[in-house]
């Protein structure tokens, strides 16, 4: 028991200083090809910025970007569950993506009670615009063609063909194609 602790520990360990590596590339189809090396799955020309990743338990093999993904610089995008980004998908800067939800389960907080730990994937849909500075939690799945306002909070799934924003966000009109 002790002694896979450790393995664990180190093994994380390992894939923080490659997430390191990662900061200091310069170039973002590097960095895009890169996570590919680390266990990602990655399209064709995808550009990823100076995003930070972490909760890197299983490395990098929860992430998924489709071909033409664009992830804008200072994003942080946590990898404890997946995260599925579809083809020409643009995440604009500072954009956080939570897959789980823990108030301290690690040290025991007595909040565990009212707000247990949760974990789900997040899905953004093929030719989505997730605007500046905005936060998606945990489990939600945003369809195809939606453009979500600078700086909202999504909590809940947005259906395709729509513009929403807001903090929460909120469906704003629907998009016609």
């Amino acid at each position: 028991m002790m002694r896979a602790t450790v393995m664990r520990r180190i093994k994380k360990a390992l894939w923080m200083i490659l997430e390191k590596i990662l900061a200091w590339c310069v170039n973002p189809f590097l960095r895009a090809r890169m996570l590919s090396w680390f266990g990602a799955t990655v399209g064709k020309n995808v550009r990823v910025y100076e995003a930070r990743f972490f909760n890197l338990d299983r490395g990098f093999k929860n992430l998924t970007l489709g071909d033409d993904v664009h992830v804008g610089p200072f994003c942080r995008l946590d990898l404890m569950d997946r995260i599925e980004l579809g083809d020409k998908c643009t995440v604009s800067p500072s954009v956080t993506i939570l897959t789980h939800s823990d108030p301290g389960e690690f040290h025991g907080s007595e909040l565990l009670e009212y707000f247990p730990v949760k974990s789900g994937t997040v899905a953004i849909g093929s030719s989505s615009w997730i605007g500046a500075g905005s936060t998606i939690l945990c489990g939600v799945v945003i369809g195809d063609r939606v453009a979500v306002g600078a700086n909202s909070m999504v909590n809940k799934g947005i259906p395709s063909d729509t513009m929403a924003a807001g903090v929460p966000c909120r469906e704003v009109r629907k998009l016609s194609t």
